[in-house]
């Protein structure tokens, strides 16, 4: 058989990065995990044609000769997804439909002309879906009782990518987080249990990567990479001697709760193995809406401390951040912006709350009467997305706050003022890399930045001068301190999107 694996495009968001990809000379941040590792569980005398539109566009070659079309996507890929159903059908072809967006509208999804649907993690349900799929059968919806055992899980098909358009590759150590905020989705698609790969199987993927000559960024895409504190040690403890052993040819990235500042040796191991970014959930400086999130972990620490020992341990903070909760009063979006003028976190990444269906907070909204829609669209999960209930304060007020923090958080001055402090804090160089020579694409974004942010913004003086102090107060940390001022290219363009958005919607709304 031949199975055409497609993964749509999405709109700007946050995490697009569209700008830095263009600088980069590259296509996309990351490429689709999800789809290469469900290329890595089908048959193996299937053919298998990978069609990232991320990347590149669908060809009259990728359709020819397809028997099965199988699509993945997030929320914010939702018209995506329908078109490639709709094309799937024009030709004929058997469409399977997974990932974030049909797990919570595997209805719809069937409506639109799917004719399977995987709701949940897909290696439970293979065998069925093999089945199914060389039988043609329609109208299914398949979804597993269990949650899959991550140990027997297969290498991802890395070699099905094109890795020079990417910025940087990704790979998975563990699914579920053990907390339960109440508006988040993870523990509802991926339970509140921890399953883990072993360590060995993680160095595999990354010898595979290494194998295919990858020397760039990786991001471990866990929800919570201590979730299980047991298991990251013990891949920890194996991935510092392996990094060393391999002349160090990664950079890692990834997810974590606040409570990692109470575990120092498990940040003194990541720094070691090479990771230097983590997105932190903050989520708010508000007690009173921590707690009615059940963000418990953070109700019982400071976050400021909390910052601080990260930061000084030589990871560089993303913090978490939400806007809208029911208990929040006025000037939410003043307090996160002096949040981040005492830790000096460059990178804001902060959401208007929405309800996702099926959490805690989407039932008790709708006990109480206050979801204004059952459906999501390709904004959902962004900056640009409208809240979708009815607000406890006025809903205007929480978007202006909203804008204006974003004006703020990224106005250049103020987000170089925040990333020089931020790296001169740190008390931890990062270890040294064998020396793999010039990349073109990064030599290229560092011009742009020169020229643009030395040259043509009117902060220039700002920037030279943080830029000569940097060479004389972290010299080690000058490569990924400029990194920090590439991507700050797409915060700079990007809180004009939310602007105009935005304040689009709040015009028409207040018109209607």
């Amino acid at each position: 058989m031949k199975i055409l694996l497609a993964n749509p495009r999405y709109p700007q968001t946050f995490w697009s990065f569209d700008r830095v990809v263009k600088m980069l000379n590259k296509r996309a941040m990351q490429p689709p995990l999800g789809l290469i590792t469900l290329a890595a569980l089908l048959p193996r005398d299937w053919q298998l044609v990978l069609a990232d539109l991320v990347v590149r566009e669908l060809t009259e070659e990728d359709w020819q000769g397809a028997d099965v079309l199988m699509v993945t996507g997030l929320v914010s890929q939702r018209s995506g997804i329908l078109s490639l159903i709709h094309q799937g059908n024009e030709r004929g072809l058997t469409v399977v439909v997974g990932g974030p967006w049909v797990f919570h509208f595997p209805e719809e999804a069937l409506e639109a002309g799917a004719n399977i649907v995987v709701k949940g993690e897909a290696e439970p349900v293979i065998p069925e879906l093999i089945e199914a799929v060389t039988n043609r059968k329609s109208g299914l919806i398949l979804q597993a009782a269990e949650k899959p055992d991550l140990r027997t899980s297969p290498v991802p098909r890395f070699d099905l990518l094109d890795l020079s358009l990417y910025v940087d590759m990704a790979v998975q150590f563990s699914r579920g987080c053990p907390f339960q905020c109440e508006f988040c989705d993870v523990t509802l698609m991926l339970g509140q249990k921890v399953r883990t790969k072993s360590p060995q199987q993680a160095l595999e993927e990354l010898k595979t990567l290494y194998d295919l000559g990858w020397r760039r960024g990786v991001f471990v895409a866990d929800d919570n990479f201590i979730g299980s504190l047991s298991s990251a040690r013990a891949l920890l403890n194996e991935l510092v001697p392996w990094m060393e052993a391999h002349g160090r040819p990664f950079e890692f990235n990834t997810q974590a709760s606040v409570n990692l500042a109470a575990h120092p040796d498990v940040i003194d191991l990541m720094v070691q193995a090479g990771f230097w970014k983590v997105f932190l959930g903050i989520e708010t400086t508000d007690v009173e809406s921590l707690q009615l999130a059940r963000k418990h972990q953070n109700v019982a620490t400071n976050l400021d401390n909390v910052c601080e020992v990260i930061n000084r341990a030589g990871l560089q903070i993303i913090a978490g951040c939400i806007i809208g909760f029911d208990a929040e009063k006025k000037g939410a979006g003043r307090r996160l912006a002096e949040f981040a003028g005492r830790t000096k976190i460059p990178e804001m990444f902060v959401t208007l709350l929405q309800a996702v269906p099926g959490t805690d907070m989407w039932r008790r909204l709708e006990s109480e009467g206050r979801l204004l829609e059952a459906s999501m669209d390709d904004s959902s999960g962004s900056q640009t997305a409208e809240m979708n209930f009815i607000t406890i304060r006025p809903e205007f007020e929480i978007i202006r706050e909203f804008v204006a923090l974003h004006q703020e958080l990224y106005e250049p001055v103020a987000y170089m003022e925040r990333c020089f402090a931020y790296f001169s804090r740190m008390h931890r160089s990062p270890p040294k890399k064998r020396d793999q020579g010039i990349i073109l694409s990064e030599l290229r974004a560092v011009q742009t930045v020169i020229w643009r942010q030395g040259v043509v913004y009117p902060s220039r003086w700002q920037f030279w001068k943080h830029l000569v102090a940097a060479v004389f107060t972290f010299p080690s940390q000058l490569r990924r301190y400029f990194s920090s001022l590439v991507v700050a290219e797409h915060y700079y363009e990007y809180r004009h999107t939310i602007k105009a958005f935005l304040e689009e919607r709040m015009n028409r709304d207040s018109t209607n």
